[in-house]
């Protein structure tokens, strides 16, 4: 079955940890077959923008450095305001009209997410910011993968997969609940083999919520533990059929005596946790590597609501638009 070449989504995507961007320093990342340049200025504001220089387009992610507040070109060291006007040249002579184009970005919960629509629009919606909780610093994993954004996120609502392929039972508490760019949902795992086929009660409970295509949030908590976890998995499309799918895991414990056991605690499983969330992940890249898209699948009972999950995907992809020979450089990556 030939597959279908599927443009790159519309949305936010996470391009990097908080971590990987220090003071001074300058980040290239691919993103939908473009690049974006990421800086920490000396006061530590971070900066994402277009990768050359309007001068004489020089790469600024390669050799670019941070002066103070400001990007210095490698090339004749221009340099660049927060802004993005150009406010000095490299030899004193008055600096020319010229400006970057920046690229809208957030930073939030340790990751910064990149906003990317193929018109080269500006943000329809926004990510959500979680409430501020006592977590430990989140344990990152990135790697690329041959997968669209769409393969992950549908599996969110492939209910049919999680037995055969992950040996896990899943209980719906809350079926998918769409929202504008938001899909909702909650449930429960539990092993496979259970009789019972429900998670059992020390369980936890998982909420996530979907921004577009490629952003998943989740929290999964267990009362009777006092366990609280806090998962980001973003997937970025950085070139037709690859990928980099991005994930932070923080654990915590609630306890209120014992503080100092349960931070030990905390810190000593949110290495399985970490791992556990790769190593289930890999199972469903060895499938993506391979796969088809098939447009009109021949569903049956148990798949999960797909045709629902997939008429709420379609908003976020766009037609391109076509540029003129005069266009001016957009802001946004396109």
């Amino acid at each position: 079955m030939p597959s279908i070449e599927r443009p790159h989504p519309d949305g936010w995507f996470a391009v990097a940890t908080s971590a990987e961007v220090r003071i001074g320093k300058v980040v290239t990342r691919r993103l939908a077959g473009q690049d974006v340049v990421l800086y920490r200025t000396s006061a530590g504001r971070l900066r994402a923008v277009r990768p050359f220089c309007p001068h004489l387009g020089a790469h600024l992610g390669h050799g670019g450095t941070v002066r103070g507040e400001n990007l210095v070109c490698p090339f004749h060291r221009f340099e660049f305001a927060p802004n993005g006007a150009c406010v000095r040249t490299g030899y004193d002579t008055p600096p020319p009209a010229a400006r970057l184009g920046l690229v809208e970005h957030r930073e939030i919960d340790g990751l910064i997410f990149v906003w990317r629509h193929a018109q080269g629009k500006g943000p329809t919606w926004e990510i959500d910011v979680p409430p501020p909780a006592a977590f430990p610093r989140a344990r990152a994993s990135a790697r690329t993968v041959a997968a669209h954004p769409d393969d992950f996120m549908e599996n969110v609502v492939d209910y049919g997969h999680f037995v055969p392929l992950h040996k896990v039972a899943l209980e719906v508490v809350s079926p998918p609940h769409f929202l504008g760019a938001r899909m909702m949902s909650a449930y429960r795992l539990g092993r496979a083999d259970d009789q019972s086929r429900s998670a059992p009660l020390w369980a936890p409970a998982m909420e996530t919520t979907a921004y577009g295509l490629g952003v998943l949030y989740g929290e999964a908590t267990s009362p009777r533990i006092g366990l609280h976890v806090r998962n980001w998995t973003c997937v970025t499309p950085v070139s037709p059929g690859q990928a980099v799918l991005r994930s932070t895991v923080a654990v915590r414990f609630t306890w209120r005596r014992y503080r100092w056991l349960a931070r030990a605690l905390a810190a000593l499983i949110s290495v399985p946790f970490a791992r556990a969330t790769v190593s289930q992940s890999a199972r469903d890249v060895a499938i993506w590597r391979h796969r088809a898209h098939v447009e009109h699948p021949r569903l049956a009972r148990g798949d999960g609501p797909i045709m629902r999950y997939r008429r709420w995907a379609a908003q976020f992809t766009s037609v391109p638009s076509v540029p003129t020979a005069d266009a001016q450089p957009t802001t946004r990556i396109a």
